[in-house]
């Protein structure tokens, strides 16, 4: 089960790697090409509050400056992408990481040369071979979670 884990550990970094998912922001032009009503939306109402602002005797060049400085900041903000990394230890995990990185687990199939490696193993249980067998023939690919439910999920379903 540990070569297991570790072929999976190994897959999940060369993912990590090739996908530069790092943790760290980069700028990045992908919402604006996404989302462009969102941008109008935000300068058009950026507009109105700069009328409002010098329509009012109340509001003056104060206002104005927050304003412009908070669109400022808001768009920079937007213009930022962050690829979080993939960990084994959110495998099957409900937690507010799913909410950061997605589940991933259940869409990221594991390459042919990691399935090959867990069903080369000599270690590896005869279940968890005609799993990974059965699965490349129903779905034509296997995921991380299909891996991690075939060789520890049946202990994890027993105990509970």
């Amino acid at each position: 089960m540990d070569t297991i884990k570790q072929i999976l550990l190994d897959e999940i970094a060369t993912l990590n790697r090739e996908g530069q998912r790092d943790n760290l922001p980069r700028f990045s032009f992908s919402f604006l090409k996404t989302h462009p009503g969102l941008w109008a939306i935000m300068y058009l109402c950026y507009a109105l509050c700069v009328a409002l602002i010098f329509s009012t005797d109340m509001l003056g060049w104060p206002a104005f400056w927050f304003a412009t400085v908070f669109v400022l900041v808001m768009s920079f903000l937007m213009l930022m992408d962050i690829n979080p990394k993939y960990r084994f230890e959110d495998i099957d995990t409900l937690d507010l990481r799913v909410c950061y990185n997605g589940e991933w687990y259940y869409v990221q199939p594991v390459s042919q040369q990691a399935l090959d490696k867990i069903v080369d193993n000599p270690g590896t249980p005869d279940s968890v071979r005609s799993g990974i067998d059965r699965l490349m023939k129903q779905k034509g690919e296997v995921d991380f979670y299909d891996v991690y439910y075939l060789t520890w999920g049946h202990k994890q379903a027993a105990t509970v």
